[in-house]
């Protein structure tokens, strides 16, 4: 798969990947270094409100370690994607590029707050 010239040239598209870039290192990073199995070998994966009060669901180290994989699996397939609509639709992969950005974050901030619940 090529990737198109103009698509690498584009000042906009380098910011934005730029971006995912960092962010992607610093989700993997975030997971794979704060995250420690040794303390609790069932982890707390999800969190959901119930109307007697809160529960939490406990799952497998590896459903953390998945958000690493989650987050680097996004970011490569957002830029594949959007580099094979650029030519057609500029703004549709600019458009890509940022929600996956937004998502990122989002992610990130997950991973965050599931790791420092344990």
């Amino acid at each position: 798969m090529e990737i198109p010239k103009k698509f690498l040239h584009d000042r906009l598209v380098l910011l934005l990947v730029t971006a995912m870039a960092i962010l992607v290192v610093l989700g993997v990073s975030l997971v794979l270094l704060r995250f420690d199995v040794a303390r609790n070998p069932t982890t707390i994966v999800a969190y959901r409100p119930n109307v007697s009060g809160t529960q939490y669901l406990s799952g497998r180290p590896i459903d953390i370690y998945s958000l690493a994989v989650f987050v680097i699996f996004t970011s490569a397939a957002s830029v594949l994607i959007s580099s094979r609509i650029y030519m057609a639709k500029r703004y549709a992969a600019l458009f890509l590029l940022g929600s996956t950005i937004f998502l990122l974050i989002l992610s990130i901030i997950v991973a965050n707050s599931l790791i420092s619940i344990q």
